[in-house]
């Protein structure tokens, strides 16, 4: 009898998850709280976490061109992140001796800084890369949001609808709270047990997701638990589950893992990582260049302008990199020196 009703009820509450969820994504998801200006007190009052992860060369074409997309003009990915600095944020980061498009920089920010970040022969001695590759970094969940999800998602977690899905959703799914509250609004109401059955569910499948990808979106599987578990704090504050305090958790960062981060999360989606450079005739002919090229064509400060400023090469037949300011110059700087210490290959 026991087997019949257990066979029985998991079914139904399959049934009640996506019926539920269906429900969640199509309501109105209201404006999720700012929780951008949380945690700005330094890393003595945060749970400060080491997370064992193994870091490894990006591989493969970009995903865009794995999608069959080769004009990143038609597509919304990669260009949500927007154009405002990195929020606050209780993140530590060392400071790499490399100058500041945003502050005018060696060159200032006209001509002189074109001509700066794409001419710059300054190149860092084995010494100097292995004195910068002992540095850490401390990020909060906000920061592996930035470098992982908001270049698609965008600051808000809204996304661009059909093309990229919005994460307030599904996040307000994962909360036992809002579920009872929106369920019970809905005219449906649910207990608290059968709210953290789907609560549950809800993310272990956001869990599944981000290690196996779906049909827009790249898996994410250089993402280890502890990470997860502070994105997914981090996230969850921002859209008002109760679930969420708590002290916030910092994960410790070695300088490759922050690039690993970066140019697997966000660069990977347009550039490919091995391939032609950023030659002439490939600017002319609208080739991307590849993250192998980056450290034997550019300087690490011309890298990081680029990150900072944009390129845009649509008037020599190119296409066009936008701007990403919301991201460190120390972040920009851990990306050039993990694609030297970790060579990308197909």
């Amino acid at each position: 009898m026991r087997v019949r009703v257990a066979a029985f009820i998991g079914p139904v509450l399959t049934g009640i998850f996506i019926i539920f969820m269906a429900l969640l994504v199509s309501a109105d998801n209201g404006k999720p709280r700012d929780s951008q200006s949380a945690g700005q007190s330094g890393v003595s009052d945060k749970q400060i976490v080491e997370p064992g992860n193994v870091v490894t060369p990006v591989r493969g074409p970009s995903w865009l061109k794995q999608m069959g997309i080769f004009d990143i003009r038609g597509t919304a990915m990669g260009e949500m992140g927007g154009y405002d600095p990195p929020p606050p944020s209780p993140r530590k980061e060392p400071e790499f001796p490399v100058e500041t498009a945003r502050s005018g920089g060696r060159m200032g920010m006209g001509m002189g800084g074109m001509m700066g970040r794409s001419y710059s022969n300054d190149r860092l001695s084995p010494s100097e890369v292995k004195k910068l590759m002992g540095e850490q970094f401390f990020l909060a969940g906000i920061d592996l949001f930035r470098l992982n999800c908001r270049s698609c998602h965008g600051p808000n977690g809204n996304g661009a609808p059909p093309e990229i899905n919005s994460l307030i959703g599904p996040f307000q799914g994962t909360s036992p709270a809002i579920l009872e509250k929106r369920m019970k609004k809905l005219g449906r109401p649910i207990g608290e047990d059968l709210a953290k059955q789907l609560a549950a569910q809800a993310e272990e499948s956001i869990r599944q997701r981000l290690q196996k990808g779906g049909k827009k979106m790249p898996p994410f599987r250089h993402l280890d638990r502890e990470e997860v578990n502070a994105l997914f704090k981090y996230l969850k504050a921002h859209v008002g589950a109760p679930e969420s305090q708590g002290k916030e958790i910092l994960v410790k960062q070695s300088v490759s893992r922050v690039g690993e981060h970066l140019v697997k999360g966000t660069c990977h989606i347009c550039h490919p990582a091995a391939g032609p450079g950023r030659g002439r005739m490939g600017m002319m002919q609208g080739t991307i260049p590849s993250l192998a090229s980056f450290p034997w064509e550019q300087s690490m400060q011309s890298v990081v302008w680029q990150v900072e400023l944009g390129s845009r090469m649509m008037m020599m037949g190119g296409q066009r990199m936008p701007a990403y300011p919301y991201i460190t110059t120390e972040e920009a700087a851990a990306s050039y020196l993990y694609l030297m210490q970790y060579p990308p290959y197909y």
